[in-house]
């Protein structure tokens, strides 16, 4: 029985398509011993194989043979092979339209698919499960549809030469646009009749109707928006050029109106505290960013541009990072001790992000100047934030001159596989020109999930702030407003944390909620307090592109002004994406 299996093997393997031929070794190795019958073998692939040479030269055209009708033998020999070894499933529609007739290259695309399915019997030491029967039914198909077998074989081997090329050469340069809308309803007030400034020594009287006051009054409700335009186009595919259209409707709320006057300067030079990161833009389109992306090798991507943002490149954090996922306030978004140019505004740069091997570790470093485009020296002209410049401060401004900052930060982050691991911590450096003010920095960035569900995560900043021009609290229009009057000191030695608890997927797979208490500007010659600020909200998707969330903030003490009374601020956001 074992010498017959293997003659019909070589039969098959001799005459069918090539994956057929690749087979035969298989078979051949499963004998345990040498086999006078190997020479029978040979011999009759030999022959079979002479003979389909000759069937293929003397076949006649397809186009003249006819169709294979059900009451043909070639048809009722292949549906009985179909029944007993389910090589072909059927058409799409489930059907498998056995009463009709097959073109011959139907059927020799069934008969191959035969062809296939007894192979791997074969192959898998298996032959005593086919007939004799089969094996003979097999070989005079094979024989009768030569011709066709051998042309389809020819067209796959066509198609997987295309497939390769395309597959090879599929990429074109392309523009993606992705967009992104901000929804925003707000409310809020704050208590007491006037806000300070945090320098104590500009208090007014009991009357309390001093040069750094406002009027508290009822704030307004009021509705914020924002809409974004990303336009992706890559050259190489492993590039990216990425240009940002932005608008807004210029609103504001009761935590941004201690940011826009005096009162709130201590949410300047970066500190900005208050409010919500999205409002405040113009209706108009502004260029928000163009940059460029590429890699040098597998690990070392560049990016440089003249409208860039230092939070795209470092201080990233899973769970407080992103104002249209998570907080709304500045402050827990980024620490305001790292991200120092304007966030909003940005400037002309370049950064790296090297990540070895793919591994723990990585190196950052980012570099911006917000006047980069400005070839002149002159007054500053508020390119942070809203400082306002009474008094006049000569800087050197362009790519290498004031306001410009350079951060550097060592991440460990420790992988799951190829997958992001659920703890990494964030060690910064910074060093940075505003105004006149050398800003030396640094800063640690946590999040650790320790649990389905459940996470910590937290940011710290220490450093200094001197004063080129003498006495931090009088030289400087950038810190008078703000550094007591009493301060004899030219610089100031600021502190920032914030600590935060997050839930992932809480109620809903893909929704977050956290909550997270900070203060953003601790120094004991800024006011008489530090400003505390709380945030919590819960974000939920409604679709997979529209975000709901509702979030409260509470500022204590703002302007690190004890006399100043809290700042609550509601919002409910909604976010659509596309």
């Amino acid at each position: 029985m074992k010498k017959y299996n293997l003659e019909m093997a070589g039969c098959i393997s001799v005459l069918a398509t090539a994956s057929l031929v690749a087979g035969c070794p298989a078979l051949a190795e499963t004998t345990t011993a040498p086999d006078p019958s190997n020479d029978t073998v040979n011999q009759v692939s030999q022959m079979v194989s002479e003979e389909n040479n000759a069937v293929a030269q003397n076949v006649t055209s397809v186009s003249q043979l006819s169709d294979v009708k059900p009451t043909d033998w070639a048809f009722t020999a292949l549906q009985s092979l179909v029944e007993r070894y389910g090589c072909i499933a059927g058409y799409p529609d489930r059907t498998f339209r056995g009463q009709r007739s097959l073109s011959r290259f139907e059927f020799a695309a069934g008969l191959n698919a035969c062809l296939d399915k007894i192979n791997e019997i074969l192959t898998a030491g298996l032959a005593d499960k086919v007939s004799k029967e089969d094996f003979a039914a097999v070989q005079k198909l094979q024989e009768e549809f030569a011709a066709e077998l051998a042309a389809i074989k020819g067209r796959v081997d066509a198609l997987e030469n295309k497939t390769a090329q395309l597959e090879a050469q599929q990429f074109s340069t392309t523009t993606k646009l992705t967009g992104e809308a901000i929804f925003a309803v707000t409310g809020g007030g704050g208590g007491g009749g006037r806000f300070y400034s945090s320098n104590v020594g500009a208090l007014p009287g009991a009357a309390g109707n001093g040069a750094f006051s406002i009027p508290s009054g009822n704030v307004n409700t009021t509705f914020n928006s924002r809409i974004r335009l990303n336009f992706n186009t890559s050259f190489t595919g492993n590039d990216l050029l990425i240009t940002r259209l932005e608008a807004g409707n210029g609103g504001g709320t009761a935590g941004s109106i201690l940011g826009n006057v005096p009162a709130g300067d201590v949410g300047n030079l970066g500190f900005d505290s208050f409010g919500l990161d999205y409002a405040g833009l113009s209706s108009n389109f502004t260029l928000a960013k163009l940059r460029y992306d590429f890699k040098l090798g597998q690990d070392f991507k560049v990016s440089l541009g003249p409208v860039m943002h230092v939070y795209d490149h470092v201080d990233m954090n899973s769970f407080a990072n992103n104002e249209a996922v998570d907080f709304s306030s500045t402050f827990f978004i980024n620490n305001p001790l790292t991200v120092l140019v304007n966030p909003q505004t940005g400037g002309a740069g370049a950064a790296i992000d090297w990540n070895p091997g793919n591994g723990a570790f990585s190196v950052r470093a980012v570099y911006l100047a917000a006047n980069a485009s400005d070839a002149n020296s002159g007054l500053n002209r508020s390119a942070i934030n809203s400082i306002v410049t009474t008094g006049g401060i000569t800087t050197n401004r362009g790519l290498f001159g004031d306001p410009y900052q350079g951060t550097v930060e060592l991440e460990f982050a420790p992988k799951d596989g190829e997958k992001k691991g659920p703890f990494a911590i964030r060690l910064q450096y910074t060093n940075a020109s505003i105004s006149n003010l050398t800003i030396n920095t640094g800063g640690v960035n946590v999040e650790w999930a320790f649990a389905k569900g459940a996470a910590l995560f937290g940011r710290y900043g220490f450093g200094s702030i001197d004063s080129r021009n003498g006495v931090a609290a009088n030289a400087n229009p950038a810190l008078r407003n703000f550094v007591n009057a009493n301060a004899t000191s030219t610089s100031i030695s600021p502190q920032t944390w914030m600590f935060g608890l997050a839930f992932p997927d809480l109620f809903k797979p893909g929704a977050l909620a956290a909550i997270a208490v900070g203060q953003p500007f601790i120094a004991s010659t800024v006011g008489n307090s530090s400003q505390t600020n709380v945030e919590l909200f819960y974000n939920f998707p409604i679709t997979d592109n529209i975000r709901i969330t509702p979030d409260l903030q509470f500022i204590f003490n703002p302007n690190n002004n004890s006399a100043n009374g809290t700042v609550t601020v509601g919002t409910l956001r909604t976010v659509f994406s596309f």
